[in-house]
């Protein structure tokens, strides 16, 4: 009997010892300040506790029902699999992954050391769809190199209802301060993923020309500089129309780019930190879109669909100015100002020949009529 008690005394206290996940930006503004980087994925374990080597653990944690996880680390690995916010970048308003969604239901996965982190994400998202999104999700004529089944077959397209998102990403870091990263998105959409799909290892495959995929590169960058300042952005790229080798491609597969840039600068007074910055965006016309809606780069929350990346969807330029504010009794105060010009073009737009055919070759420009769009935001969160 005496046996299980040790080894359940053993699993408690490495629970309580190690139990930590960074959940917010709050670690990155503070390596920042010192003349550090620390990495801008969230969440994931906390520093402190994955800087020690013999670092051993798991936690289970319960909040409500947007916000439940299991972690589990044994350096240089760790998982945390639950429901839970999710942000991948430096950006206010990310373009690939961002905290724009509530909430992402899976497994996010790591393995790291000082110069090197690979990590790895599946999550799963709301499939369902009315009898008019099925119609269109089924539907082969819109490309014909969507599906490799025969068109013979009348509206015989991928029409499972499965949404599940799997990111790879490859970050370096070659000197103190600089971070490189190249991330991989594959969203699965009207089939259940396989083992081919869901490989951890499955960096840059191939999964073009199949009519349950849609795939998207993501890279970001950012560098610290002397005063307690850092630049910063990403890119982000859905579809590149080559005209040359896809000439037939024009009426069903626009380019469609995202990008961001931001500088920021972090003071320190005894135990408050703030940290300004400004941010520039551009997101073309037709992001995050798609004609198959379960291979459209969103997540579904209350029958509304939500970019994965920017908050305010698509079509949009403009910038963001503001200020982090906190202190390390966990006071967190964001207050931001943003102005946008935004086109008319949304994710419920049709993906029709006609409209695409009016813009300019790669579809960077925004559609008309273009209006201007403003967005003010204070957020105040004060845990104890």
């Amino acid at each position: 009997m005496k046996y299980p008690i040790l080894v359940l005394s053993i699993m408690l206290s490495v629970t309580l010892v190690f139990s930590a996940i960074v959940t917010d930006k709050t670690d990155l503004y503070r390596s920042v300040f010192y003349g550090g980087y620390t990495s801008n994925i969230y969440p994931r374990p906390s520093g402190e506790d994955f800087a020690d080597k013999s670092t051993f653990g798991y936690d289970i944690y319960i909040y409500d029902k947007d916000k439940y996880y299991l972690l589990f680390k044994a350096y240089p690995f760790w998982t945390i699999a639950g429901k839970y916010p999710t942000d991948w970048g430096d950006l206010e308003r990310g373009v690939y992954l961002s905290d724009s969604l509530p909430y992402v239901k899976g497994i996010t996965s790591g393995y790291e050391n000082e110069k090197l982190r690979v990590i790895f994400g599946i999550y799963t998202f709301d499939a369902a769809l009315s009898p008019q999104e099925l119609i269109r999700q089924k539907d082969q004529t819109i490309d014909s190199n969507s599906d490799r089944r025969p068109l013979t077959i009348p509206l015989s397209g991928y029409g499972d209802p499965f949404k599940t998102l799997i990111i790879h990403r490859l970050e370096v870091r070659p000197f103190s301060g600089i971070m490189i990263a190249v991330n991989e998105l594959n969203l699965i959409g009207g089939k259940m993923v396989d083992i081919v799909d869901v490989n951890p290892f499955g960096i840059l495959h191939n999964t073009f020309g199949e009519g349950f995929s849609n795939t998207m590169l993501g890279v970001d960058f950012s560098a610290v500089i002397p005063y307690g300042m850092s630049v910063y952005g990403q890119f982000a790229m859905d579809d590149f129309l080559v005209p040359q080798t896809e000439s037939g491609s024009q009426a069903y597969k626009p380019t469609a780019f995202a990008y961001g840039a931001g500088l920021r600068k972090v003071f320190k007074e005894h135990n408050l930190y703030i940290s300004p910055k400004i941010e520039f965006y551009k997101i073309y016309t037709w992001m995050y879109n798609r004609w198959q809606p379960l291979l459209k780069f969103t997540g579904r929350f209350g029958g509304i669909d939500i970019p994965m990346g920017f908050d305010y969807g698509n079509d949009m330029q403009g910038m963001l100015i503001g200020a982090d504010i906190f202190t390390d009794e966990k006071m967190k105060i964001f207050l931001g100002a943003e102005y946008y010009q935004k086109g008319s073009v949304d994710l419920n737009t049709s993906y029709s020949d006609n409209e695409k055919k009016k813009l300019t070759q790669f579809w960077c420009d925004l559609f008309p009529p273009v209006t201007d769009f403003f967005a003010l935001s204070l957020k105040i969160d004060i845990s104890y």
